[in-house]
């Protein structure tokens, strides 16, 4: 404020000075007046210069305090300047006294209006005005001039108060000023925020006053119902609206504060219908009287359409879109009270896929994929009245069916009808990964009725009689029985028992078989396992070494067979063990790393690696002959004995022998048992005759009878295993059996 106007008081002080000079000019000398004037002129303007370069400055610029220092000794020099004329141009003629007093008296009155914004301003401006004065009277000595000078002084101490009250007010009133336009720049910005809000709100939000008038909205609440802003803004909401639900809403948030919608509204100038939330609130004023509301409302399309995903994803597979297996068996709890409650029966169909795994392995998981795709649309085509079709597993299919019938009898046939229908459908060839892919299914089916099953036994059941059908060919039906529970049941009794045999290693044990030759002398073993369950008792081979290869456990139980067979022979000297025989599992000679660990087995044991004898059916080799051919030869480098057992059983093919670093082929008892069927007598010939020529030694298993052994003996076969010398027996026998033979031999005279 002091330099903002500042160029009027130096304008002033200018137009005084001069008139003063030109009052005073015929009673003070001119050189004075004239250097008086021309200093004050040079004042004002030094003044007037500051005054315009401050005001050419930016805010930052002018609040440093060298601004307030140059005000200050501005405001001291005008004082001064008009001081020193009272002192300098003091007339002595009474009659120009007055016009000294009263520029001087206007002077001081203009520097308490101009210099109030800074109090000490006008302070070192007025008094080097007053105090001369005061000065110049006192000095005169005389009672009227004495009165004058102290007239000054009170002059001087009331234009200083006034002076001090106006700047008090001043600032104040600048005070003010800046409060209300801190409140006002508040209340824009607030009012700025409140519209920012309100207009970019994600959610639909319109005002209405006391009669339900839309007085404002937003772009998104435009947007939800689906017209435009002048549509709207006015709208009478109770003569308009249709939905009662939405109209109540709308009452009570004008009654009694707060109301609240949600559901599927249809808007009334759009016509669109969309799921939203609306909350309704009234707008209170300060007696508490409500004088208007507000809503809010919420687009629910996205989280409609997300609770669907949710639910799809938990009830429903993802490749087929069918149900899952949670869905399934809350349906199928509904199907069966349905049934109950009319006396009906229905049926469950537990579906796989024949083989499925060679088209993941062949053609890869997106053929595969596709192939579940098309067989859950044919299944699909396939599904009638109140049954439901889904897929609990990888190829694992499931149809309830429901109302099949009053009687078991009925409902049975129903079942078959459908489940033959099903087999014929799915074994339809299919275009997959370019190419006519056939492949059948396995059906198993479980009936229900007035008896409660829980959903979960009743699939366990027909996956159960799937099984069945697998077992009983592939690409068929078998219904469940309660025999199949019991053989389940037993499955998994062995399946559970042998791997805690396998964990504890005290349950199994081997057995020997010893090998002789024409003279009966022992010239090697055959290691047999054997299982002693603690409630069971022995366990037959055939019946948990088909679980060990369905449950992969006849990796370990073949790691524990080679690791113990390895450990006889190095406790029996090759004198009089010559050799040990052990089987391999298909799956064991499979593994990547099985020569390595064949390698190591022998390493530890300590033993002479040709009195290893490996014995492999020809299955291993049908699969992939390379790999098979590779494996065999690793053995060999190891220096292990290797072996054909049951030749002539499988897929027996003479190409492959002359290219297999075999040493042995075992003649499969079968056919020794049958030697009166010329049939196998004359497969048992051609056997022995191509071992023969391809320097390979034969070994008859299973032989009986004296009968046997001559038959064999004739056509060149000269190594023999079977009751008629040796049952299989333990370690310990063995050891006491072989030691009293070396004994009588080494007993006999020489010669």
């Amino acid at each position: 404020m002091l330099y903002q106007g500042l160029w009027q008081p130096c304008l002033f002080s200018a137009i005084g000075a001069a008139l003063l000079v030109g009052i005073l000019w015929p009673v003070v000398a001119h050189g004075a007046l004239l250097a008086w004037l021309l200093v004050m002129l040079l004042v004002s303007m030094v003044r007037c210069g500051i005054g315009v370069y401050f005001r050419r400055l930016d805010h930052a610029a002018r609040r440093h305090p060298r601004w307030r220092c140059l005000a200050l000794g501005g405001a001291l020099l005008t004082g001064s300047v008009w001081g020193a004329a009272v002192i300098w141009l003091f007339p002595h003629e009474p009659a120009y006294q007055p016009a000294l007093v009263l520029t001087v008296a206007g002077v001081s009155a203009g520097a308490v209006t101009t210099l109030s914004p800074l109090w000490t301003a006008a302070i070192v401006c007025l008094v080097p005005v007053a105090l001369p004065m005061a000065f110049q009277y006192a000095r005169m000595d005389t009672p009227l001039a004495s009165k004058l000078a102290l007239m000054v002084g009170v002059f001087l101490v009331f234009v200083i108060g006034a002076s001090q009250r106006w700047s008090s007010v001043l600032r104040e009133k600048l005070r003010l000023e800046a409060d209300r336009q801190r409140r006002e720049q508040d209340l824009r910005e607030s009012e700025a925020r409140y519209r920012a809000i309100f207009r970019a709100s994600p959610l639909g939000v319109f005002h209405f006053d006391t009669r339900g008038r839309i007085l404002d909205c937003n772009d998104r609440f435009v947007d939800l119902i689906g017209t435009s802003r002048a549509g709207l803004i006015g709208l009478d909401l109770p003569a308009t609206l249709h939905d009662t639900r939405v109209q109540r809403a709308l009452t009570q948030a004008l009654t009694e504060g707060q109301g609240h919608f949600e559901g599927d509204y249809t808007a009334v100038l759009s016509g669109q219908t969309r799921p939203m939330r609306a909350l309704f609130s009234g707008i209170r004023d300060g007696q508490g009287a409500i004088v208007g509301g507000m809503a809010i409302i919420e687009d629910l399309t996205e989280h409609r359409q997300a609770e669907a995903t949710i639910h799809r994803q938990a009830f429903y597979d993802p490749l087929t879109n069918l149900p899952n297996r949670r869905l399934l068996l809350d349906r199928l709890a509904r199907v069966q009270a349905h049934c109950r409650r009319h006396g009906e029966h229905g049926a469950v169909l537990f579906i796989d896929l024949d083989h499925f795994k060679k088209v993941n392995e062949s053609l890869g998981h997106a053929a595969g994929d596709r192939l579940l795709m098309l067989v859950a649309e044919r299944l699909g085509a396939l599904q009638e009245g109140e049954g439901l079709t889904a897929r609990v597993s990888g190829d694992g299919f499931v149809i309830v069916l429901a109302s099949l019938g009053e009687t078991l009898v009925r409902a049975k046939a129903g079942a078959q009808q459908m489940a033959e229908r099903v087999v014929a459908e799915l074994s339809a060839s299919y275009p997959v990964a370019e190419r006519t892919l056939t492949i059948t299914p396995s059906l198993g089916v479980a009936l229900f009725g007035a008896v409660p099953a829980s959903s979960m036994e009743l699939i366990k059941q027909a996956e159960t009689a799937m099984y069945q059908a697998k077992a009983g060919g592939r690409a068929c039906v078998r219904h469940y029985l309660p025999s199949m529970r019991t053989a389940a049941l037993h499955h998994l009794a062995l399946e559970q028992g042998l791997r805690q045999a396998l964990a504890s290693g005290e349950q199994l044990m081997l057995y020997f078989q010893p090998q002789v030759d024409r003279q009966a002398r022992v010239i090697g073993a055959e290691a047999l396992l054997r299982w002693q369950h603690p409630s069971l008792g022995m366990v037959s081979p055939a019946e948990f070494i088909p679980v060990a290869e369905e449950t992969g456990l006849i990796l370990e139980l073949g790691d524990w067979v080679l690791r113990e067979a390895c450990e006889a022979l190095r406790c029996l000297p090759a004198s009089r063990l010559p050799r040990l025989s052990v089987n391999i599992s298909p799956h064991q000679f499979a593994r990547r790393d099985f020569v390595e660990r064949v390698a190591a087995r022998v390493e530890a044991a300590g033993i002479d690696p040709a009195r290893l004898l490996l014995e492999i059916t020809e299955g291993v080799l049908i699969d992939d002959l390379y790999a098979a051919i590779e494996t065999l030869n690793g053995l060999k480098r190891i220096g292990v004995a290797l072996a054909i057992d049951d030749f002539g059983v499988g897929y027996s093919s003479l190409s492959y022998l002359k290219r297999l670093p075999l040493d042995e082929l075992k003649i499969d008892r079968s056919f020794i048992q049958e030697l009166e069927d010329a049939n196998d007598a004359a497969i048992v010939q051609t056997i022995i005759a191509i071992a023969r020529h391809l320097a390979l030694a034969v070994v008859a298993e299973g032989v009986e009878t004296h009968e046997q052994q001559a038959f064999l003996e004739a056509n060149g076969c000269h190594a023999f295993q079977g009751f008629l010398f040796h049952r299989p027996m333990p370690y310990a026998a063995l050891a006491s059996s072989l030691k009293a033979v070396t004994g009588a031999t080494d007993s006999m005279p020489q010669g």
